[in-house]
């Protein structure tokens, strides 16, 4: 235990140790959330219409996973006495199952980028106060690491769907020596287009996750392309910027590595979608090329949680709605995980880099939005989508699609008809908006 700091008393719902027992305690608690779930079922009926059982039962093991698996009753003084690095070892014990995806869905492949010398990045013309400070102090220790011979590593993950003409032409004969040929770092052709895309888990959990796999090979299912996938730090063991700069680093390697800008499809989901825009930022305001295109599925655009959705929509959507007072918000443990909330953290949140509602949104590439109506971050998306158009009226083109009585990142139920014309339109965007060959788009 850290000097000076408690574990405080956590009613800790999930497993604090990675053993029988603890595995036993998480069936417990996800058997529990599933029998209530058929009860009121099969008692009240559907919530709306389009759910179907499964959906509701996933629904709410998210919601009580999410509500119920830190406590949430304490004050905000007490942020300083909280041991965050035994917090940050419970959730990383508890994050989503990571699992290889089966054959007939996709194939995946695990690298390591080095951040030797030549990796490493620099934040040069950037204006965002505290942000960019931070920025270039986490820019130096990652190049001062590799000139002292213990250069950091960033995994990622490149994943192709079997259902592409890619994977079909290969002539695969289920051997890893073939799957490795399909799933390399460089470029398979000159031109190949590849999406860029940033798992959310409001910067705490989704690392590696089969849930996010999943989504991974819709998506390269219904363009044809690879996806690129880099595991971020992830909060609160690592706060603001770790998870940006990381993300930002792993783009640059891309382009190191061949890639070429306008053939990069950057896309991310929740807190993933916001750090694809914290990106786009720094290389419009570094004057360095930006990518094709940009897909963000329900973007956290504003960590200060401002929308009037965030009270509004509460019944549908799986997202709890905690107070900024609450030292275990997400926003606390991703930003300043143990400090307590002031006004000036408040305006800290309102910089771009970390809100991008409250930046300028000019020289942004094409950009589709797609969110739930029912999602509590409906008011703040709508709110950015607005904004993008505004500044860019007469420049790329922003479309935003609203999916009704769907929840927060409805592409997680990847079974739903919503998601499944969500995946459709993806393809169709990126087919009509990013020049340069089809690359067996299907």
């Amino acid at each position: 235990m850290t000097t000076g700091k408690v574990r405080v008393p956590l009613v800790l719902r999930l497993k604090t140790r990675d053993n029988i027992a603890g595995r036993l305690q998480n069936m417990r608690f996800i058997a529990w959330s599933v029998l209530g779930s058929i009860f009121k079922y099969m008692w009240h009926g559907p919530e709306v219409q389009s759910w179907n059982l499964r959906f509701h039962i996933i629904r709410d093991i998210l919601r009580q996973y999410l509500a119920e698996s830190l406590p949430h009753d304490m004050p905000n003084e007490s942020a300083e006495k909280i041991d965050f690095a035994y917090v940050a070892e419970y959730i990383a014990i508890n994050n989503l199952p990571s699992r290889p995806l089966q054959l007939d869905v996709g194939i995946n492949q695990e690298h390591d980028i080095v951040l030797q010398p030549e990796n490493c990045v620099e934040y040069n013309v950037l204006h965002y106060g505290l942000s960019n400070n931070k920025l270039r102090e986490i820019a130096a220790m990652d190049l001062r690491l590799a000139q002292d011979g213990h250069p950091r590593i960033i995994s990622c993950q490149v994943l192709l769907s079997t259902e592409t003409d890619r994977f079909r032409n290969h002539n695969l004969v289920s051997n890893n020596a073939a799957i490795s040929e399909l799933l390399p770092l460089d470029p398979l052709e000159p031109c190949e287009r590849i999406i860029f895309h940033l798992h959310g888990g409001a910067y705490c959990v989704g690392e590696r996750s089969l849930t996010h796999m999943q989504v991974y090979a819709h998506i390269s299912r219904t363009t044809g392309l690879r996806v690129f996938s880099p595991d971020y730090r992830l909060a609160p063991k690592n706060c603001f910027p770790s998870q940006l700069h990381d993300c930002f680093a792993s783009y640059m390697f891309l382009l190191r590595r061949g890639f070429k800008p306008e053939n990069i499809i950057i896309a991310g989901d929740s807190a993933g979608g916001a750090i694809a825009l914290g990106i786009m930022f720094i290389l419009r305001d570094m004057n360095l090329p930006m990518p094709g295109a940009a897909v963000l599925i329900s973007p956290w655009v504003d960590s200060t949680c401002s929308g009037e959705s965030w009270k509004t929509n509460q019944k549908l959507d799986y997202l709890p709605a905690f107070s900024l007072n609450d030292p275990f918000h997400p926003t606390r443990m991703f930003y300043a995980a143990g400090k307590q909330f002031t006004n000036e953290m408040l305006e800290e949140l309102r910089c771009p880099l970390v809100s991008p509602l409250f930046g300028k949104l000019n020289g942004m590439p094409p950009m589709l939005i797609q969110m739930g109506r029912d999602e509590l971050l409906h008011d703040d998306i709508q709110a950015f989508a607005t904004k993008a158009s505004c500044d860019n009226e007469g420049g790329s083109k922003v479309k935003l699609e609203i999916y009704d009585n769907m929840p927060h990142v409805f592409v997680l139920f990847d079974f739903a008809e919503a998601a499944q014309k969500a995946f459709t339109n993806i393809g169709d965007f990126i087919r009509n908006n990013v020049c340069g060959p089809t690359n067996n788009i299907i």
